[in-house]
């Protein structure tokens, strides 16, 4: 009996090969051999990049195995392409039924797409990932999201010449032409904003900011390691109640996102003096997360993250010199009464400390007017711009 059989939600699928030309095809992926392949598509088109991140090899084949739970109610066709049999093309059709019950759309997503700069190539692509997300009697096809907008989504406009921050996604140019030339249209852009961190935050500010919370009952306090499970808890529950409105958003239950966030996973990635928590009456009712920008060291390791690449981590943390804000929540209630430019201070002066240069804010919806001001209030500049596309099937 073969214990791995049907270990990844891709197996599900049939064989086939669908020709191009006489020398390009593409291959629906339904085994770990060509998965592997799929994975290496990105290593082939950004091999002369010095921007781009590679993705780490255990955390994509670990989100498409079958017990992860987006599975539950979520499926997909991954499919490959080939040119003189070296693997040139990539894409996910991905349908989230929790997203169309959220968002009330009859819409298939595509992602994970990459691609050599050759249209009919990429077209055909698309054209695949499109027919197979009609078959499921949909009738809006939106990507690039990667399943899960968390996981990656948008194709780069704005910001092609510098190293993506932690969580960033890199894409080539021509990509957009690609989906323009098949017929979808912008739906959405994604903005982050670059921080200069030269000490633009004074002690003085930051005091008064935290005055005029303490004045309310409001205190900031660091994020509590070692009691990473009470903290989870509260974490979840905020993040689940205050981001329902936000673009992307999809219902899912609380199991599913305490395993995205894992709390064994939570636990050794925060920095507690980077993870500030806005609490009243001793309960929380806002966070600031934010990190070291670990793609600096994340674009040496070549897609592994092992023990040696770890240890490496550790030893050299300090020699990290940018950051990256990554997400902030404060239950509506406590809205617009500047606890949220307290907690952005505080980062900040933290950041400053440890000798940052750079810091990215975002990425934020671009009709999220307050989070954008927010960004622009501590001295961000618009740096990067993702698109999302849509196109009616």
């Amino acid at each position: 009996m073969n214990v791995f059989k049907n270990k990844y939600i891709f197996e599900n699928n049939k064989s086939k090969s669908i020709k191009i030309s006489s020398n390009k095809k593409i291959m629906v992926v339904n085994n770990i051999i060509l998965f592997e392949d799929f994975f290496k598509v990105g290593l082939n088109i950004y091999k002369n990049n010095k921007y781009w991140v590679q993705p780490f090899w255990k955390e994509m084949k670990t989100f498409f195995y079958k017990k992860d739970l987006f599975w539950t109610h979520g499926d997909c066709k991954l499919f490959i392409a080939y040119k003189n049999n070296i693997p040139v093309g990539r894409i996910a059709a991905i349908v989230d039924y929790s997203f169309i019950r959220t968002s009330n759309k009859n819409a298939g997503f595509f992602g994970f797409f990459e691609c050599i700069n050759d249209s009919e190539i990429a077209l055909k692509l698309l054209s695949e990932a499109q027919k197979w997300i009609a078959g499921k009697k949909l009738n809006l096809l939106i990507g690039p999201i990667n399943g899960r907008v968390d996981v990656g989504v948008g194709f780069l406009v704005k910001g092609f010449r510098s190293i993506p921050y932690l969580l960033g996604n890199y894409s080539q140019e021509y990509y957009n032409n690609f989906v323009e030339e098949f017929g979808m249209k912008k739906l959405k852009d994604l903005v982050s904003y670059n921080i200069e961190l030269n000490n633009k935050i004074s002690e003085k500010d930051i005091m008064n900011c935290t005055q005029k919370c303490e004045k309310m009952g409001i205190k900031i306090r660091k994020f509590n390691r070692f009691k990473y499970k009470k903290e989870m808890e509260w974490w979840i529950d905020l993040f689940m109640n205050e981001f329902h409105d936000h673009w992307g958003y999809t219902s899912i239950p609380y199991e599913e996102v305490k395993s995205r966030f894992g709390i064994k996973q939570l636990r050794w990635i925060v920095d507690p003096k980077l993870f500030l928590v806005a609490e009243k009456d001793n309960k929380p009712i806002g966070f600031r997360w934010s990190l070291p920008d670990y793609n600096l060291f994340f674009k040496k390791f070549g897609g592994k993250l092992g023990a040696l690449e770890l240890l490496y981590l550790m030893f050299n943390k300090s020699k990290i010199n940018r950051g990256r804000f990554i997400i902030m929540g404060i239950k509506k209630e406590f809205r617009g009464k500047g606890i949220g430019t307290c907690l952005n201070y505080h980062s900040i002066s933290e950041m400053n400390k440890r000798g940052y240069l750079n810091s990215e804010y975002g990425w934020i919806d671009e009709d999220n007017i307050a989070s954008r001001k927010a960004g622009e209030k501590i001295g961000g500049q618009l740096s990067k711009i993702y698109r999302v596309y849509e196109k009616n099937i």
